[in-house]
């Protein structure tokens, strides 16, 4: 059963969000996609990276949704509704922060890593409904015999599992990867902006010569079915 309407505008009136939202399409799905239960904490557009490639096409903004219990990325097509959510008890690393022209919200859980990209401009009142998935994920720290080796990436989910306390002593042995040069990390996240700024605007400019040829062409074939001037012919006298 779909949440009533009055509950999701008490809601955003409760976190200071206005009923422009319902103009968006992507919001008018949020009373089918929300739980009975749950309560939004805060939304946005964003950018949502599921792979480091760059993209050939400028990225389509989703909408994205921290509620109580997940967050939310909704895209409606024109046909289907393409959703991607994160929950709470799966989230096994939350990070975000600021980035050299967005803000960046990283989560990752069990064989998953979402990357979302945001306006500087809302990072500050949307990061603040990050903070109960944030500490979800604070409230489950690594066992005592493994928190030297919290630097390993999935250690968080991993150790949830049956039998992780017998490979215990083989990776034990292994010691942290020695730290990146300083700087190099902001270097590199540098060249990646700069590279997917590149693309997007190179796509652009292929998509503004793509509607100038077809203009063209389709007034050529205009002018070529257009009938001839009719000419008056004079006789001599």
């Amino acid at each position: 059963m779909p949440v009533d309407r009055g509950a999701i505008d008490a809601q955003l009136r409760e976190i200071g969000e206005g009923e422009h939202w319902w103009e968006l399409r992507e919001f008018r799905t949020l009373p089918h996609v929300l739980e009975a239960e749950e309560r939004i904490r805060g939304l946005v557009l964003g950018k949502l990276l599921l792979s480091r490639r760059p993209r050939l096409r400028p990225a389509r903004r989703w909408l994205v949704v921290a509620t109580d219990e997940r967050l939310l990325c909704i895209l409606q097509e024109r046909y289907a509704r393409r959703q991607v959510e994160v929950r709470r008890d799966q989230i096994s690393r939350l990070e975000h922060g600021p980035r050299v022209r967005s803000y960046q919200i990283l989560v990752e859980s069990a064989g998953r890593r979402v990357r979302i990209r945001i306006p500087k401009k809302d990072a500050v009142r949307f990061s603040a409904a990050l903070t109960p998935l944030a500490l979800q994920n604070a409230l489950a720290p690594l066992p005592p015999e493994v928190e030297s080796l919290a630097w390993i990436p999935g250690l968080t989910t991993v150790a949830t599992l049956p039998g992780f306390s017998g490979i215990v002593s083989k990776v034990a042995r292994l010691s942290p990867p020695a730290p990146p040069a300083p700087g190099r990390i902001e270097q590199l996240e540098a060249a990646v902006d700069q590279l997917q700024a590149d693309v997007e605007r190179l796509q652009q400019q292929v998509e503004f010569l793509e509607k100038l040829l077809d203009q063209r062409s389709s007034e050529a074939m205009l002018h070529a079915r257009s009938p001839l001037p009719e000419t008056s012919l004079k006789t001599r006298p």
